[in-house]
């Protein structure tokens, strides 16, 4: 039985394709096909009615997206893009079925493999906005397959999130309070009523892990580890006024306040370096761990989510105190030098100021100046929050598995 390689269909010669309502007899030139550099790993098998291919979404969008010639690659092998976007829309209808909402990320009814595939695609998708053309080529940032397949993969997660924040809280604007002072303490007892706050995550760090659980924990924590001064960096831009210089003030502090060896970043790789772990690849991870990140991801980086971002970086200086005082805790405990998790120790204080400076000079001036943003803020906090829980529940148990 005969079976064609994947690129069959880019050495077919003479293969018809429709240009308007015409078939147009197609012949390439030799030097044309030369020209073409082939993406380094199979794509999806020319056949009709041939099954995308095993190799994973995130794979092949990584794969395509440092093609110099990608137009190209999709000119010659037609049903490429549709295969690919019909993929990712398969992928979140099983990650995420429009039927159903999280409680919480043990439900009977998820597919977690689905989901760990969902979130490596998403992050691909969404490190073409974060990164410098040093480290990825960034030709294709803006073309409009990754565009299509983020659609398709970030829609029904979106809604799933969403629809477990309006579950657990009652996020109508018009419940929500009018007042501006109102809503923000509405907005700091919401943080401090949600399970995450008093998580056992905490407290097991703080008193029974073991050095090996704690160290685990830490490779969890580096691959999580979202760039919180490029996310604030992100979520000012369009901010004025009072709004912008407390972000910058914020940015500042995570800056080191200009002193190198203290940025805040530099710690945490301090930490890292210091207890010579090495952070798991993405392809290793599992949703609740990379669900984290890309929700600080989808806030941050679309401008449609400028007030949700301000939710979700908000929760996190709300929240990070509690837990960052724990994990210095049990890391002394254990014999971890307190310098080595400096990181841990200077959140643990400076992100108490943060949170009231949050408060009072991001959360109160936005609802003062657009009201509306009262959504927008409310949902960000609650997603961020229920995203966090998710990745602590996982913690919590896998970290207890490990025996030292």
């Amino acid at each position: 039985m005969h079976s064609e390689t994947p690129y069959d269909c880019l050495n077919a010669i003479g293969a018809p394709f429709v240009l308007g309502r015409q078939h147009i007899y197609h012949e390439p030139s030799l030097a044309m096909l030369e020209s073409i550099e082939l993406p380094s790993i199979a794509l999806i098998p020319y056949r009709t009615g041939a099954q995308p291919s095993r190799t994973r979404l995130s794979e092949l969008m990584r794969s395509l997206l440092s093609e110099k010639h990608l137009d190209d690659i999709l000119a010659h092998e037609p049903d490429l893009e549709d295969s690919l976007v019909k993929e990712a829309r398969q992928l979140a209808s099983r990650a995420y079925p429009a039927h159903q909402t999280t409680d919480r990320h043990t439900d009977s009814w998820i597919d977690h493999t689905a989901r760990d595939e969902l979130h490596r695609a998403l992050v691909v998708l969404y490190q073409q906005h974060m990164l410098l053309p040093l480290e990825s080529q960034l030709a294709n940032q803006l073309h409009p397959l990754p565009c299509r397949v983020l659609y398709e993969l970030e829609g029904p997660w979106e809604r799933d999130m969403l629809r477990r924040a309006h579950k657990s809280s009652d996020l109508a604007l018009q419940s929500l309070p009018e007042d501006a002072t109102s809503f923000a303490a509405w907005y700091r007892d919401t943080a401090f009523s949600h399970p995450l706050y008093e998580h056992d995550l905490y407290s097991f760090l703080a008193s029974e892990a073991t050095r090996a659980q704690l160290e685990w924990f830490f490779r969890m924590e580096s691959a999580g580890e979202a760039a919180f001064d490029d996310l604030i960096a992100l979520a000012q831009i369009g901010t004025r006024g009072e709004v912008k210089m407390e972000m910058a003030s914020n940015y500042w502090d995570e800056m080191g306040r200009g002193r190198t060896h203290a940025v805040h970043t530099h710690l945490f790789h301090h930490l890292i370096e210091g207890l010579d772990l090495a952070a798991p690849d993405a392809s290793e991870l599992p949703w609740q761990v990379l669900g984290g990140v890309n929700v600080m991801l989808w806030s941050c980086i679309s401008r449609r989510n400028a007030f949700r971002a301000q939710g979700a970086l908000g929760a996190v200086e709300l929240l990070a105190p509690q837990r960052c005082t724990r994990v210095v805790h049990g890391a002394q405990r254990v014999g971890i030098r307190k310098k080595v998790v400096v990181y841990y120790g200077a959140h643990a204080i400076i992100d108490i100021g943060h949170a009231e400076g949050w408060l009072a000079h991001v959360v109160e001036p936005q609802v003062r100046e657009c009201p509306e943003s009262r959504a927008g803020i409310a949902e960000g906090l609650i997603v961020r929050a229920d995203a966090s829980l998710d990745y602590f529940d996982y913690c919590l148990v896998n970290a207890r598995n490990i025996v030292a």
